[in-house]
């Protein structure tokens, strides 16, 4: 009976590695940006807000055995933010909304932790790692709400006009040319068949290095989802 269970043990974990898969995934979505940081303009606080975009890229999942692999991605990334000058400035004037629209080429290696679910369709886990990325875009997008004369209401009926510059042409906008921090998140992978899997993920990257001298860094939660392929 022991020599029996010992067979059966030695078996299955020789089994194991030939059992996981090595994938390939594409994966697209959308996302929400903001940078962190307090900035202020003749003492007022300014507000800042957020530039939504979108999210791309392929990955290669390797197994490491047992719950583990890991996932090392190439994609593309819209990331910024906005801000919003304080009605103490703007009181009387033109309303300016300010958005820093930067787009990467992003580089990531994520361990991921991950478990099947009902009889092997599903496999949810959860992912962590670093990231790196390029900035290959980068613009500022200026937009001037002019208020009616003698109107209170600007932001309703104001006449909006749309200004764009590069970063390199505009004043007071010298961003840095690379971006890492840490990404996290979780996933679920829906099996369709032996090789193919829908899969959908969120993950949240914190950026740990500054963008700029203000010290502001990147936030950004990406909604996504793909397919993803067995190719070993």
């Amino acid at each position: 009976m022991k020599k029996t269970l010992v067979v059966t043990l030695l078996t299955t974990l020789a089994a194991a590695p030939l059992a996981a898969q090595t994938t390939i995934g594409l994966r697209g979505g959308i996302s929400n940006a903001t940078l962190s940081g307090v900035m202020s303009v003749d003492g007022s606080q300014v507000e800042k807000g957020s530039r939504f975009g979108a999210v791309s890229g392929i990955d290669v999942g390797i197994p490491l055995g047992g719950i583990l692999d890991v996932r090392i991605g190439l994609g593309l990334a819209q990331k910024g933010g906005s801000t919003d000058a304080p009605r103490s400035i703007t009181a009387g004037r033109s309303f300016l909304d300010v958005t820093a629209e930067l787009d990467y080429l992003q580089f990531s290696t994520l361990l991921r932790a991950s478990t099947e679910a009902e009889r092997g369709l599903l496999r949810l886990g959860v992912l962590a790692g670093p990231y790196m990325a390029l900035n290959h875009s980068c613009d500022v997008a200026v937009a001037i709400n002019r208020p009616p004369p003698g109107s209170g209401f600007a932001r309703l009926f104001g006449i909006r006009q749309d200004l764009g510059t590069s970063c390199i042409e505009a004043e007071g906008t010298d961003f840095r040319s690379t971006d890492f921090g840490l990404a996290f998140g979780a996933g679920v992978e829906v099996k369709l068949s032996d090789s193919l899997a829908l899969a959908f993920d969120m993950i949240y990257a914190m950026g740990l290095s500054s963008i700029d001298d203000d010290g502001s860094r990147h936030r950004h939660l990406a909604v996504q989802s793909g397919l993803v392929f067995a190719i070993g």
